[in-house]
């Protein structure tokens, strides 16, 4: 999930404008004057400045251990609920199979009960799960998935106390082009970033390249929702949004340093009628219009427009990144090393 927000087209997300369609069960999410005011993707926690006045938590090897039990098991759950992502099952039954995971493996579900801050609406469930053109924090409940539609699945656990922090998004049946592009550009994206991570990089380095990665082929970004720190607890500093925010242009930027553990989380949307690539004269880029459903966390594009969401929490080591919730996902940086091994 992700905190609110986004500095959006304003006119798009103004219920009295006479430019767009407007559902009065939707409410518009409204740009902040504050950047690094996020709502940080994953639960509706308002974290204030955050990148700015916190310090950023250096992990040991002992500590990033720990994170990565958290990970192993939210992996195993994302992969349940994965298998349970067939036409005709309910989102409540695909947060269900994430569930029984966690609390086979022992781990406490972090998701459930937390309060969404403009809402107050408690989230009833261990994973959100956002169906074709709902963003974040997609609210489990008896809506069916059809085939040939688009499910992200978001979901976090902690043990003994050490959070992580995982998305993916699921192709249902057989979906169209369209849609097997944006899911297949989300999964790349994070890729991407993960491979960039480098000690001694400025984080507004790899965002910009990642934003001009998403505008160049074509989907719109989604503004005010952010990646994030994570260890002891959810959402730690420093905000790790995944394109160029007017906070990176200042103080919100950050050097990568051996230690951060990180949760990154692109999102992308497909062109729709108002969404789609955006970027202003200052080189940040323009979100897509949303609306906050009348769940009290659902948020939407405002168009309809397709998104899809991939996340991992990763550790930043002295040649690159580990990923902590994909035990079999190797870097770039560790295949390059490998090779050097072997030499």
């Amino acid at each position: 999930m992700a905190e609110a927000a986004p500095a959006s087209r304003a006119a798009a997300a103004d219920p009295n404008s006479t430019q767009t369609q407007y559902s009065p069960m939707l409410r518009p999410i409204r740009p902040t004057s504050n950047d690094t005011t996020t709502r940080l993707a994953g639960r509706g926690v308002r974290m204030g400045a955050i990148g700015t006045n916190q310090p950023v938590a250096l992990r040991t090897a002992d500590e990033i251990e720990r994170i990565g039990a958290a990970g192993r098991v939210v992996a195993q759950a994302l992969d349940a609920a994965r298998l349970a992502c067939v036409p005709g099952v309910t989102t409540r039954e695909v947060a269900a199979a994430a569930e029984r995971v966690l609390l086979d493996e022992g781990a406490t579900p972090v998701f459930r009960g937390r309060l969404d801050d403009v809402s107050g609406v408690p989230f009833p469930a261990v994973a959100t799960v956002s169906v074709e053109d709902v963003v974040l924090h997609g609210m489990p409940g008896d809506r069916r998935v059809l085939d040939g539609e688009l499910v992200s699945i978001d979901c976090a656990a902690s043990v003994d106390g050490w959070h992580a922090d995982a998305a993916i998004t699921v192709a249902v049946g057989r979906v169209d082009a369209t849609r097997a592009r944006l899911a297949t550009a989300v999964r790349d994206l994070l890729d991407t970033a993960i491979d960039l991570v480098r000690p001694g990089v400025r984080w507004s380095r790899i965002a910009t390249i990642l934003q001009e990665v998403a505008l160049d082929s074509g989907y719109g970004l989604v503004e005010g929702f952010s990646g994030h720190g994570i260890g002891r607890d959810l959402h730690e500093s420093p905000a790790v949004p995944a394109s160029l925010t007017p906070g990176l242009r200042g103080r919100g930027d950050f050097t990568l340093r051996p230690g951060m553990v990180l949760a990154i989380e692109p999102v992308l949307v497909a062109a729709g009628s108002i969404s789609g690539p955006g970027r202003r004269a200052d080189g940040t880029a323009a979100g897509v219009p949303l609306v906050l459903d009348e769940d009290g966390w659902s948020i939407r594009t405002l168009d309809g427009a397709v998104a899809a969401h991939a996340e991992h929490t990763i550790a930043v080591g002295r040649r690159g990144a580990t990923v902590l919730t994909d035990p079999n996902r190797r870097t770039l940086s560790q295949l390059l090393a490998s090779e050097e091994c072997a030499d």
